[in-house]
């Protein structure tokens, strides 16, 4: 039979290289799970340097199905009232469904100056809009339309708020908010 070599020194230090190799890899796949989860979940910033979950985890309607007050906490469940829209970084993607030249450029510029972010050059709608309706993506997102719908649209009587069906074709999927502007804005931004 053979005899055993005593160990030496390449062999440790090809040892003690591969642990390390080791230790580096799972570092680097812990720091890039922390990465993915974080952008998987973002956060808001409330103001004084901390962030919180986007949708802050309160309910908003209280046990008779009623929305809660926005002034302060509801009386019967103690909770703070749901988060505000914050218009400012809401991204959005802007559709002429009117057939107006230029109305979803001009729109979209407007919007733009009030603080929403557009993800995707203005383009014409796939069909005709009879009255401007603005999809949602997310569910945290629908307060955002609302506000879009009644400050922004609030001289339209019957804009439509609908939330967005996963996977629609040619809306940036990075988009909160999908504009479809109608023959009712365009009658009258033509006034």
């Amino acid at each position: 039979m053979g005899e055993h070599e005593p160990p030496t020194n390449r062999s440790f230090y090809l040892s003690l290289g591969a642990s390390a190799l080791r230790f580096i890899i799972i570092i680097a796949l812990v720091v890039g799970g922390i990465v993915v989860i974080d952008q998987a979940f973002p956060a808001a910033d409330t103001g004084d340097g901390a962030t919180a979950p986007l949708d802050g985890g309160v309910d908003v309607t209280g046990p008779t199905g009623e929305t809660a007050d926005p002034t302060g906490p509801t009386a019967e469940t103690g909770r703070e009232p749901a988060p505000s829209p914050k218009v400012i970084g809401v991204r959005i993607a802007v559709f002429n469904g009117a057939g107006a030249s230029g109305l979803a450029a001009d729109t979209q510029t407007l919007l733009e100056e009030e603080g929403y972010i557009a993800v995707q050059d203005p383009a014409d709608a796939p069909a005709p809009y009879p009255v401007t309706t603005i999809y949602y993506r997310a569910p945290k997102d629908e307060i955002e339309a609302e506000h879009l719908a009644n400050s922004f649209f609030g001289d339209l009587d019957g804009v439509e708020v609908v939330r967005l069906e996963p996977g629609t074709a040619n809306i940036d999927r990075t988009a909160q908010l999908a504009v479809f502007l109608g023959d009712d804005y365009a009658t009258l931004t033509a006034d």
